[in-house]
């Protein structure tokens, strides 16, 4: 399978579990010692720590869409880079759209990928 067709796999499973609101599926995503660096916010360490996180995070998700960039392989080290767009809760019952961009780095798995490190960036909104 190409290195495009495992994150292609990967992202589907990481939109799918976020707009299911699953942070316990979302965190399988990630390896035991992966690092989460949300924009904005402190990093965070470890799948546990991640699905700790994610349970706070994913209820906030209305809609995710990943828009993949260029991936890039060397060993069983892999990362992609993309942007992304979404729909989340705000303050006053009220929502709004996002935007930014993000870089994933995975390791090989198996026949799958593992999340290693992942950061993102939230474009500001006018």
């Amino acid at each position: 399978m190409s290195i495009s067709k495992q994150f292609s796999d990967l992202n589907s499973k990481f939109v799918e579990t976020v707009n299911s609101h699953d942070a316990h599926r979302w965190a399988a995503l990630f390896s035991e010692d992966a690092v989460l660096i949300p924009a904005g916010q402190p990093s965070v360490t470890g799948r546990a720590n991640i699905e700790v996180w994610g349970e706070v995070a994913v209820k906030i998700w209305n809609h995710l869409e990943i828009q993949e960039g260029s991936c890039t392989t060397e060993g069983d080290v892999v990362w992609e880079q993309g942007t992304w767009t979404g729909n989340i809760n705000v303050a006053d019952a009220k929502t709004m759209d996002v935007s930014g961009n993000f870089l994933l780095v995975a390791e090989k798995d198996g026949a799958a990928l593992r999340i290693k490190a992942h950061a993102w960036s939230v474009n500001s909104t006018t």
